[in-house]
């Protein structure tokens, strides 16, 4: 017969407890995911969670060790490969629906238009950066690698990332203004 141990038995107390709490906090974190992916992440997390009690030596803060591991499950879940959608799944602007994008076709067009640019305008000023200062900004602003990883990882001091993403992203800023304002006075 499997006893659980007290620290099994909390997790499954405190899971009952907070589920829906951890649900909102998904769909907090992540705009318009479905019901049914929110569950997924909740429910992975609590299988590791579970597993890591069985395995290791007891968690002592059980709920914030709970989130922590929630948060880095949405950050999984950003990290994965995203499927390739038609044309007639585009969700375009605050999630429009299908029907509505029918209505009105030139404003979702114009909306196109202007991401294809402005993904345009960023990867130009990316690629304006110098190599490893884009690679920092790039690893921590998309990929979601944190400093302390990157250090590890690239040998490198943390002040140095710092230091190189700084200067990155004031030059980014410097560059997204200049084309700002050549689109307000016409050019």
């Amino acid at each position: 017969m499997f006893i659980l141990q007290k620290n099994e038995q909390d997790l499954i107390i405190l899971f009952k407890q907070e589920k829906e709490n951890l649900l909102r906090f998904v769909r907090s974190k992540i705009t318009g995911i479905s019901d049914m992916d929110a569950e997924d992440i909740v429910a992975d997390t609590l299988f590791n969670v579970y597993n890591r009690l069985s395995a290791d030596r007891p968690i002592e803060n059980l709920l914030p060790y709970l989130y922590q591991s929630v948060k880095n499950k949405i950050f999984d879940w950003f990290r994965r490969p995203q499927p390739v959608v038609s044309l007639d799944a585009v969700e375009v602007g605050a999630q429009l629906q299908r029907n509505e994008l029918m209505l009105d076709n030139r404003a979702a067009i114009e909306y196109i238009v202007e991401q294809k640019e402005l993904a345009l305008l960023l990867k130009n000023a990316l690629l304006s950066l110098e190599p490893k200062q884009r690679a920092v900004w790039v690893a921590t602003e998309i990929d979601g690698y944190s400093f302390k990883e990157l250090s590890v990882k690239w040998q490198e001091p943390i002040g140095t990332l710092l230091a190189r993403k700084s200067r990155a992203t004031t030059k980014l800023r410097k560059l997204l203004q200049e084309h700002e304002q050549n689109l307000d006075r016409g050019e």
